[in-house]
């Protein structure tokens, strides 16, 4: 309940549909059941999926959820132009499923995995997890090339 109450997490971060029940763990985002299989077929060194309601998970797993979310990762797709309305994609030959199969292996989606993973096992070495911190002026993972705050 607490992941889909994330603002951007109501509905798939790659196709748009409500209520999805996947999650992109390797992103921290929330997809829907057709795009997880899609997903699962970059196989798991380009994404991680799991059941939301099936699916065991590890600590980890569910602080990078909670620290991830579908606003921050479609933020940077936008801002690194890999979303769905961007220019490039504007084609009729491109569908939801391949601009993602796209966009989540390029560098840039490497590195967002990347900096969210050392952001996870940063805030883990730091003791019990203790929320997501809220900053007046917060800057988006993957606007700099370094650790995060």
């Amino acid at each position: 309940a607490v992941l889909m109450e994330m603002e951007g997490n109501s509905r798939c971060v790659d196709c748009g549909n409500q209520n999805p029940e996947w999650a992109a763990v390797s992103y921290g985002a929330m997809v829907c059941l057709q795009c997880a299989g899609v997903h699962r077929s970059m196989g798991v060194n380009v994404s991680t999926v799991r059941s939301v309601t099936m699916d065991h998970w590890r600590y980890d797993e569910v602080v990078k959820m909670l620290e991830g979310g579908n606003r921050q990762l479609s933020s940077f797709f936008q801002r690194h132009s890999l979303s769905r309305d961007c220019v490039e994609f504007q084609s009729p030959h491109l569908t939801s499923a391949n601009v993602a199969t796209m966009r989540y292996k390029t560098k840039a989606a490497l590195f967002y995995r990347q900096q969210l993973d050392q952001h996870v096992q940063q805030l883990l070495t730091q003791g019990p997890y203790q929320g997501r911190k809220r900053r007046t002026k917060r800057r988006p993972l993957g606007t700099q090339k370094s650790n995060l705050d």
